[in-house]
């Protein structure tokens, strides 16, 4: 286990609310609130606004509507809820399809990291991961990596063999 993952995980078993910031390349940000994921961000994955508007679940003006009147009060998931626009159960699957992609590309990393207590994320909290169910998700896009590209080989054929009369 690296250190960014044993850091991550007695962080996760003492319940601890902040930010752990990764260094590095390409870095990022895991949230935790009580111990447990609520976000997660690199610039190596697209951001939750980022994947709702390329889904198309969302225009680009009701994003930047959202964000504009949530993110002082780190309430953009709950701006969206409230205006209508999607689902809590829809936005809550989102939200983790981003965590587990940003935390999968993060525990990679062997970076210096810091631990900022009590910093939360300007989207809010609309799901919370336990950490023990990334841990096997990782390992399984470990296992799942497509093999490395390799020049296709063209065997070439034989001639059928000449019939004996």
């Amino acid at each position: 286990m690296n250190s960014l993952r044993r850091l991550l995980v007695n962080l996760a078993e003492s319940g601890r609310t902040g930010a752990l910031h990764i260094d590095g390349s390409p870095g990022g940000v895991l949230y935790l609130v009580a111990g447990r994921l609520t976000h997660a961000e690199s610039p190596a994955c697209p951001g939750i606004g980022e994947r709702l508007v390329a889904c198309g679940r969302l225009s680009e003006a009701v994003w930047r509507s959202a964000y504009e009147s949530g993110v002082d009060g780190r309430a953009v998931g709950r701006a969206l809820l409230r205006d209508g626009h999607l689902g809590h159960h829809e936005l809550a699957c989102r939200v983790v399809a981003a965590i587990t992609e940003a935390t999968h590309v993060l525990l990679q990393s062997d970076a210096p990291v810091r631990f900022v207590a009590g910093e939360r994320h300007w989207f809010g909290t609309i799901a919370e991961v336990e950490l023990g169910g990334l841990v096997p998700e990782t390992a399984k896009r470990l296992l799942n990596r497509p093999a490395p590209h390799r020049p296709h080989r063209v065997s070439r054929a034989r001639k059928p063999a000449q019939a004996t009369k």
